[in-house]
């Protein structure tokens, strides 16, 4: 009696966690044609709070989810998703790369065309497109300049490759790095030393930016981002020559 009374309780308590996870939308997880694959209790399979409200397969009302909480079918991104939304990330540029390449993993596995070659030709085409996006985050997210030239975009500012907001002293620095770079063109040595230093500019660099961004302070990042720019360029150049010798 005591065992079968304790069995009771046991099965309540479940019930009843289970339809709080349920009504809190803690949860989503992948159907396959034939089975269903347990609960998934992460957020990388979640939009933001502007997603579609309902279903295009059965108008189910739904709130932030990759797939329908009713028909399990691949979801319609909502046209103001950011990178970092896709991604499942806060808007930041200081931002764990390991982070980023653990979610986007995850996510390539639950989008992968090659998961829906028998589903319907919505889905199909879905998939392609949700996994061309999370490319397009990615490459965009993982890279210290492109990151922030991309934050800079969300606040409304494109730094044009002709742009004059640089000093001449600047200038100046960037023409004698390049001569350094003529010299050293057939010099293995002189050209780590050079990819080394480089690396130095630019590390410094990306922490002044994060600093900036940290700040609010979108002028000073603005600043720092033109800098790294030309660096990047740099760092392309010896990369080349490396590859030459």
């Amino acid at each position: 009696m005591y065992l079968r009374k304790s069995f009771l309780n046991f099965t309540k308590n479940y019930n009843v966690l289970y339809l709080n996870l349920i009504q809190q939308n803690l949860y989503s997880y992948y159907v396959n044609k034939n089975c269903v694959s347990p609960p998934i209790l992460t957020n990388i399979s979640q939009y933001s709070n502007d997603s579609p409200s309902k279903c295009w397969n059965c108008n189910f009302v739904y709130k932030s989810d990759l797939f329908c909480s009713k028909c399990k079918v691949l979801q319609e991104p909502p046209e103001s998703l950011t990178y970092f939304d896709i991604i499942g990330i806060s808007r930041s540029y200081d931002v764990k790369i390991t982070e980023i390449q653990k979610k986007y993993k995850e996510l390539q596995k639950l989008l992968h065309p090659d998961k829906y070659s028998t589903k319907s030709e919505k889905e199909k085409q879905l998939s392609e497109n949700l996994s061309s996006l999370v490319n397009k985050a990615y490459t965009t997210l993982i890279h210290p300049l492109k990151r922030g030239l991309y934050i800079l975009k969300l606040n409304g500012i494109t730094i044009s490759e002709e742009t004059d907001n640089i000093n001449a002293e600047f200038l100046m620095e960037i023409m004698e790095k390049n001569e350094e770079i003529e010299d050293a063109a057939n010099d293995e040595e002189k050209i780590k030393k050079l990819v080394q230093d480089n690396e130095i500019i630019l590390n410094n660099l990306a922490k002044k930016i994060a600093d900036a961004f940290r700040q609010e302070d979108i002028k000073k990042a603005e600043s720092f981002l033109i800098q790294m720019k030309y660096y990047d360029s740099i760092r392309n150049r010896l990369k080349k020559l490396k590859y030459d010798l």
